[in-house]
């Protein structure tokens, strides 16, 4: 089988054997009202208490990889041939290496940092 772009030793037999993850990528998500950006809290937003919004390909999957627990990461990452480049490409999944980088960028994603300064929490 070939894995990010390159053939592996492993056959899909060998594959389907081992646990697969299957992602739960949900292309709709409902946003609380906390969490729009200013320019989307429109009356029928204010009056629901947020939206319904459609995600795209790369916003399910990094909406999908909040959710995911830290085995489930992991299959993925230890898949043979594993590149962080060819996963960003198909995901939009970034490498982040710890968890204040990560928080950063969920926090940066929200618009709650803007030139590496909080405005609002």
């Amino acid at each position: 089988m070939r894995f990010f772009n390159k053939e592996s030793d492993i056959t899909y037999s060998e594959f389907s054997k081992n646990r697969i993850v299957y992602p739960d990528l949900k292309i709709c998500a409902w946003i609380e009202l906390k969490d729009l950006p200013k320019e989307e809290q429109n009356e029928s937003a204010v009056q629901m208490g947020g939206l319904l919004k459609t995600l795209s390909y790369k916003d399910a999957w990094k909406e999908y990889w909040n959710r995911a627990g830290q085995e489930d990461k992991e299959w993925f990452t230890k898949l043979p041939n594993f590149s962080w480049d060819i996963f960003t490409e198909i995901t939009g999944i970034e490498k982040v290496e710890n968890d204040v980088e990560q928080a950063i960028k969920l926090l940066q994603e929200k618009g709650l940092i803007k030139d590496g300064k909080i405005i609002s929490l």
